[in-house]
């Protein structure tokens, strides 16, 4: 009887690891996911890809990475610490024409470009690069 009690919990284990083979195999890689730091912009309806990257306390960019498209983009730094309670920021790429200036807590401010070449382009809060708030914009 032991060994007739292995053999079913061996085929069912067997049954159960077939199962999750299979669910797995028809869920994308990890290499095709979007890493949970990445917005990808899409256009609204005035054609502009709008992105809203969020920033307090903790000193970092959320999302950061970005990936656009050729176009015109929109991204919205939102500053959410409460107003007078958290440090100001501001977003700065290198090798592009483009930033917002100072965010204080509590606010927030965009700017519109046109996408560059498709290539990856890095940006920084230049008041907390010692921190390493940066993130990227991917043009694709």
């Amino acid at each position: 009887m032991r060994a007739g009690g292995r053999t079913t919990a061996a085929l069912a284990l067997t049954g159960l690891l077939a199962a999750l083979l299979t669910a797995c195999a028809t869920e994308p890689s990890a290499n095709k996911r979007a890493h949970p730091g990445t917005a990808t912009a899409s256009p609204g309806s005035d054609g502009v890809q709008t992105v809203v990257v969020t920033t307090g306390v903790d000193l970092r960019f959320h999302p950061s990475t970005i990936v656009v498209h050729s176009g015109p983009v929109r991204i919205v730094l939102d500053n959410t610490a409460k107003p007078n309670q958290g440090p100001p920021h501001d977003l700065t790429f290198s090798g592009l024409p483009v930033q917002i200036g100072t965010v204080q807590a509590g606010a927030r401010a965009s700017v519109t470009f046109t996408a560059p070449a498709p290539g990856t382009y890095s940006f920084v809060c230049t008041i907390h690069a010692a921190q390493n708030q940066t993130g990227k914009l991917i043009v694709r």
